[in-house]
């Protein structure tokens, strides 16, 4: 009972947490500078791999592009959620009226679940990437006209899926107030040596956030494969958008 009255005091200290966080800042609004900022970093790693290191492969540079955008997302992540908790310097793991907080003997799989992870689809595009690369290995002479129509479908699945990972995955606050808690929670352990097992504000970040993040490596490369092996001539995608348009 002791040990189930010291679980219920964390968790309570937890809600607290996030109560306060929600009323003191607009984590909405915070969510879309992160995101924003997020977008400019992989504009300039897109543009550097294009005008300096001369990448070739748009589905080599979609893929490190999204892998350093995400790592500095992962970054900035934990630099801004520091910064919201770093001002409140009354945290208090008891809440409920003095009830000490022990070693909690609980294992990795009790680790504290602060809501439901991102979402993206990955099956429905893996599918959608064997379907083009069937339609583009079957391809003879007959299929001459179909193939473009194909591809500019499949082009435009692949945006419409990325893009919508992308907001998923940047733009949203639940990744931010996670690792906030976390964040929090590791200020009180360090003050009162408090043991409680928890996943960290990486393991939290990433559990909220690798679907999304899946969903948008696959639709990039999928992307940039069609456009490598439909219009190699082209260095991006808008200028792939322009010489689609002048055919049309």
């Amino acid at each position: 009972m002791k040990v189930l009255s010291n679980w219920r005091s964390v968790r309570l200290w937890e809600t607290q947490v996030e109560r306060d966080l929600h009323r003191n800042y607009s984590l909405r609004t915070h969510g879309i500078l992160i995101g924003t900022f997020t977008l400019l970093l992989m504009w300039g790693v897109s543009a550097l791999q294009m005008h300096l290191l001369h990448v070739d492969s748009l589905a080599v540079r979609y893929l490190l592009t999204l892998g350093v955008g995400y790592l500095g997302y992962l970054l900035v992540l934990r630099w801004w959620a520091r910064r919201l908790v770093e001002n409140r310097t009354d945290f208090d793991i008891d809440p409920g009226g003095g009830i000490d907080v022990p070693d909690l003997s609980l294992d990795g799989s009790n680790a504290v679940d602060f809501g439901g992870g991102g979402s993206g689809d990955g099956g429905l595009l893996s599918d959608v990437a064997s379907g083009a690369l069937d339609i583009a290995g079957g391809a003879d002479e007959g299929a001459i006209v179909v193939v473009p129509v194909v591809a500019i479908f499949l082009i435009c699945v692949a945006v419409l899926f990325g893009a919508g990972s992308l907001v998923l995955l940047y733009f949203s606050w639940d990744a931010l107030l996670a690792v906030a808690v976390e964040v929090a929670f590791s200020y009180v352990s360090a003050r009162a040596a408090v043991r409680v097992a928890r996943e960290g504000w990486l393991m939290a970040a990433v559990r909220l956030t690798w679907k999304p993040l899946l969903g948008a490596v696959i639709s990039a490369v999928i992307l940039g494969a069609l456009l490598d092996h439909f219009m190699p001539q082209v260095n991006s995608l808008p200028e792939a958008v322009r010489t689609l348009l002048k055919k049309h």
